[in-house]
């Protein structure tokens, strides 16, 4: 069976008083591995980030609370293992369609909105391959395939529990559920990759998340090729930046590559794709009509009243519109606010650009939709007090990608212009942003020739897969 990786491939120790993977593995490695796809999980899902965000998902919901207030009442030994269980047998149950008619290359997962636009960019890149869209939703547990696949990973329970045991006495359980998850998808692919010799590669849209990390890892175990596609801006000051063990790897710009050559692993072939979207020269009003605030995870309530009340009290007719955070989990209460203002209008999940064009500058703490922002011919005003991350974690004001404003004052519009129009900033820009009014299908032509290195089978490729197996010993079967 595919889970025999987990004991012998990799050779993960799951007994007592070990850890059960490590990351470092990727300062020796080229390829993904099972170790390194939970050591990625691992380290990204206990940073201080994270758990920043796992605290503001309970706040505002009420069933994440409750399951993870029954976690950790659970008995370690065996209730918290049987929780990890059941959330495996979620990811595969919701997994797929994974499905092959014979006529696909490669298979894709992509889990959100920007994910899926990601991997809709590659495809366009390609067309001629055949792709299977993998996602997770509630509507796949109707599928036989995907009862089968469910079933599997039931008899595979006895050698999976030593390993849920230690990371149950190890981490709360939202930590241990996404690490967890990356072990069910690892293996929910890695029985697709072994039962269909005709994929020949994985198409990811992070290097991060587990559905994503857990196929990587699969696909070069069984010999295939894996592409990255960055589905958002690198955060070029974060405390961990995850490896980039990809084949080959599509960016937004220059900046990107040179973040995850300089701070990671990365051994993937790089081409360059700009920003997804169209890219505008910088526009300017007469006079400010509309200002923009698009919000991220850990919006700071207090901070972004005190703001409008600034704006207000130096532009009292001007329109204010205040963009959610797209993932509804992450969403403010604006009732508990008090917003009554009717210039103040609150938009969710409307399209980023209809959002951009209504605005004639955005105020935004740390998010990579400023790079969206600007493409689009947008001011930025960076507020590092917006929300709680740690002060330019994406790196575009060491860069001078992006204008960082104390406050709101009166000249701030003024600020802005003189910044954008500096020289060089175009230059700046360019480097995120391969794409900024240049000629898009140029570059498109260059990423598609180095995806179809990586995607179309060579003549000795079945013996590369062949020979992955075989050397060590034996098959998944």
């Amino acid at each position: 069976m595919a889970f025999n990786a987990v004991k012998i491939d990799e050779q993960i120790e799951l007994q007592s008083g070990h850890e059960p993977f490590n990351v470092e593995e990727s300062d020796k490695a080229s390829r993904y591995t099972l170790a390194i796809a939970l050591g990625v999980v691992q380290r990204m899902e206990t940073s201080p980030s994270r758990a920043a965000v796992f605290e503001e998902i309970k706040e505002k919901n009420s069933l994440y609370r409750l399951v993870d207030r029954l976690y950790e009442t659970a008995d370690t030994r065996l209730l918290k293992p049987l929780f990890l269980f059941a959330y495996m047998l979620k990811c595969v149950a919701f997994t797929g369609p994974c499905n092959v008619r014979g006529s696909e290359k490669a298979v894709s997962v992509s889990q959100f909105p920007n994910e899926h636009r990601t991997i809709d960019r590659v495809a366009a890149l390609v067309p001629d391959i055949g792709l299977i869209r993998v996602t997770s939703s509630p509507r796949r547990i109707f599928s036989c395939e995907q009862w089968w696949a469910t079933f599997s990973l039931l008899l595979a329970a006895a050698r999976i529990f030593p390993f849920l045991k230690v990371i149950a006495r190890s981490y709360s359980f939202m930590p241990s559920a996404r690490i967890a998850s990356a072990l069910a998808f690892y293996l929910r692919f890695s029985r697709l990759f072994n039962e269909t010799p005709s994929l020949e590669a994985a198409v990811v849209a992070s290097n991060y998340s587990p559905e994503a990390v857990g196929m990587a890892a699969a696909a070069h175990r069984n010999g295939r090729r894996v592409v990255y596609a960055n589905h958002a801006p690198v955060p070029a000051n974060a405390a961990f930046i995850p490896p980039v063990l990809a084949d080959c790897a599509l960016v937004y710009g220059e900046a990107m590559a040179k973040t995850y050559s300089r701070l990671t692993r990365c051994s993937a072939e790089m081409a360059f794709v700009g920003q997804p979207g169209s890219s505008r020269p910088m526009q300017w009003s007469g006079k400010i009509n509309s200002v923009g605030i698009f919000l991220t995870a850990g919006t700071r309530a207090d901070v972004l009243q005190s703001l409008i009340a600034s704006i207000r009290l130096n532009l009292p007719s001007v329109r204010i519109i205040i963009r959610q955070h797209p993932v509804s989990l992450l969403k403010t209460d604006f009732a508990a606010m008090g917003l009554s203002d009717l210039n103040v209008e609150l938009t969710f999940g409307s399209p980023l650009g209809e959002d951009i064009a209504e605005c004639d500058l955005v105020i935004c703490g740390n998010s990579g939709v400023a790079l969206n922002v600007v493409s689009e011919g947008r001011p930025v005003a960076y507020l590092s007090s917006l929300d709680d991350a740690q002060f330019d974690t994406l790196g575009f004001v060491q860069s001078r990608l992006v204008y960082s404003m104390p406050w709101w004052t009166e000249d701030l519009y003024d600020r802005l212009k003189a910044f954008y129009q500096t020289a060089g900033w175009e230059h700046v820009m360019r480097s995120y942003d391969a794409a900024y009014l240049v000629d898009r299908a140029t570059l498109n032509a260059a990423a598609r020739t180095v995806l179809l290195r990586h995607l179309v089978r060579l003549p000795n490729s079945t013996t590369a897969i062949s020979a992955a197996k075989t050397s060590t010993g034996r098959s998944d079967s």
